[in-house]
């Protein structure tokens, strides 16, 4: 379940991709990425280390919001089929995706 309001921001996903390894900043994450026709939206799993999930119960994914990129100021360059945005004095790299097929 993601924490976000796409209806109240009108908003519609076009892509999506869990478990995406992301690089911000030389720090390394795995984050889910949503693509929507206004933003590119990067949410972590908060239940991927939780206790409870290692004792024989289940905590399905919950997401929050870590990041929300504008898709009008993206500027994006694909290396390698590695995305790589830069973004208010952040450089982004989305490893194993090419961003360009869906912005």
């Amino acid at each position: 379940m993601y924490n976000y309001d796409f209806k109240g921001n009108n908003e519609k996903t076009i892509f999506e991709k869990e478990n995406s390894i992301v690089e911000i900043n030389d720090n390394t994450y795995n984050l889910s990425i949503l693509v929507t026709n206004k933003n590119i939206l990067l949410f972590k799993n908060i239940n991927v280390d939780n206790v409870l999930n290692t004792r024989g119960m289940y905590m399905p994914p919950e997401y929050l919001l870590e990041l929300k990129i504008p898709r009008k100021q993206t500027k994006l360059e694909v290396v390698n089929n590695n995305s790589i945005i830069k973004y208010l004095n952040k450089e982004i790299v989305i490893y194993d995706l090419n961003l360009k097929d869906f912005i």
